[in-house]
C-alpha cells in the first residue's frame, strides 16, 4: 500500500478550512466531516501522493510516530474508499 495513490470520486466535493474537513458526495447526499488531519490527508491524496509520502507528511507536519501516522492515514483512507469517496488509482 506504500506506493498506492487514490484519486478522488467525480462527485465528491471538499471544504477544507482551519477547522477541518467537510466531504460531500453529491450522488449520494452524504456529508462528512473530519478534523485538521483528515482535511490534510485529503489535500495529500489530491496532491496525487502516494500513501508513504501522504504518511510522511503526516509524521512531519504533526510532529507523530510514523506507527500512528501509518495507521492514521490507513483508516482514513479505508473510510473514504468504504463511502467510494476514493479510489484507487490505476496509474499507480
Amino acid at each position: 500500500m506504500d506506493h498506492e495513490r487514490f484519486r478522488p470520486s467525480l462527485t465528491a466535493r471538499a471544504s477544507i478550512s482551519g477547522d477541518g474537513l467537510i466531504l460531500l458526495d453529491v450522488d449520494e447526499g452524504l456529508v462528512l466531516t473530519s478534523n485538521a488531519v483528515g482535511a490534510r490527508i485529503w489535500q495529500l491524496i489530491e496532491q496525487d501522493r502516494t500513501t508513504a509520502e501522504i504518511v510522511r507528511q503526516i509524521v512531519d507536519d504533526y510532529d507523530v510516530p510514523i506507527e500512528r501516522a501509518q495507521g492514521d492515514v490507513a483508516m482514513f483512507v479505508a473510510a473514504l474508499i468504504s463511502r467510494g469517496l476514493v479510489a484507487g488509482d490505476p496509474r499507480a
